[in-house]
């Protein structure tokens, strides 16, 4: 299994047609909201997304990924700046052990209540003093990448 997540590209076009080039072979993009692309422009459409605060109503607010317990999320309906409790909550009442989002542009993987709460961080405008990122989940290995697709960091997802 290998996952491609970004999220808050901000109408940054190019990034999200140069990562399905580079990883070609994964079996599924999702994007976390905030791309500020409708349904029909043609990076997007490969991806499995939800609607952030910054998109019209063409994709829903949240997404669940039933075979595989996975919690789709922007995070601004869950004030994830101010915290990850709600999220972990909802995702868990959902029957998911992993919950992914966006919103904050800050990259981060914590555990709440046996929920693994994981931000790719912004492929786009990083608010912290990181570059901008996303993740490729592949088995039980995350991968960061920065925008030149070079690693920028890596974990293990628990679990």
């Amino acid at each position: 299994m290998k996952w491609v997540v970004v999220s808050d590209n901000h109408g940054m076009s190019p990034i999200l047609t140069d990562i399905k080039s580079i990883h070609h072979d994964a079996d599924r993009f999702i994007h976390l909201g905030d791309s500020e692309f409708t349904r029909e422009n043609p990076e997007i459409r490969d991806y499995v997304a939800v609607r952030g605060n910054c998109d019209g109503p063409w994709f829903e607010q949240t997404m669940v990924l039933k075979g595989d317990g996975v919690f789709l999320t922007h995070g601004h309906l869950y004030a994830v700046n101010a915290g990850r409790e709600k999220l972990a909550a909802a995702a868990k009442e959902a029957g998911c052990s992993l919950a992914l989002y966006g919103h904050t542009h800050v990259r981060q993987i914590e555990e709440i209540e046996g929920v693994i709460c994981i931000n790719p961080g912004s492929v786009a405008q990083s608010r912290s003093e990181e570059p901008e990122t996303y993740l490729v989940i592949q088995d039980d290995r995350l991968t960061f990448y920065d925008q030149q697709h070079r690693i920028y960091a890596q974990a293990q997802l628990k679990g």
